[in-house]
């Protein structure tokens, strides 16, 4: 059963969606719900949204969320200094707010004081049409080879994440 806080990610989301195409913002939606968004319909539960916005707009996204009523953290992740977390009226982190700086079609991350290569092309995002919204997504393959290497370095593989494998004919090893 699809619980009210996944469908309010997925209204969220949408919104995002909406702001970006309204104000010219280049993004992408990735992790579980970039593999839904890519199938057309809601087929787990999800705790969060990974959303990778562009460096030079992260503030302005920083102001966006703020405005329409969450709270954003800055330094979630000491490993990764810019990114953000999104948090709800009841303090649970909702979004996972990743800026890239791009260079070429390479997507670069922030990681312990340098950027490197993130192993993400913008070339392999891509736009999806959901409830009449484009949303630009990370391609879903892509996503599940993140999941690989979470999981080589030793994570445990999520229910979660063995959902997704299943959804899109793959298997986690």
């Amino acid at each position: 059963m699809i619980t009210e806080y996944t469908k309010r990610l997925f209204r969220l989301a949408i919104d995002i969606a909406k702001a970006a195409k309204e104000n010219r913002k280049e993004y992408f939606i990735g992790g579980g719900l970039a593999i839904d968004f890519s199938i057309g319909r809601i087929t787990r539960n999800h705790h969060d949204i990974d959303f990778h916005s562009m460096l030079i707009d992260a503030m302005w996204w920083k102001k966006w969320f703020e405005d329409n009523g969450y709270k954003v953290k800055g330094g979630v992740n000491p490993k990764f200094t810019e990114i953000f977390g999104i948090e709800n009226n009841d303090g649970e982190t909702i979004v996972d707010m990743w800026p890239f700086k791009l260079e070429g079609e390479k997507l670069m991350i922030r990681h312990q004081g340098k950027y490197i290569d993130s192993e993400r092309h913008w070339e392999e995002t891509r736009g999806v049409n959901y409830e009449g919204v484009n949303i630009r997504i990370e391609n879903p393959d892509r996503v599940l080879d993140q999941k690989l290497r979470h999981i080589k370095k030793g994570e445990k593989i999520r229910v979660q994440d063995l959902h997704d494998f299943k959804l899109l004919g793959r298997k986690p090893l």
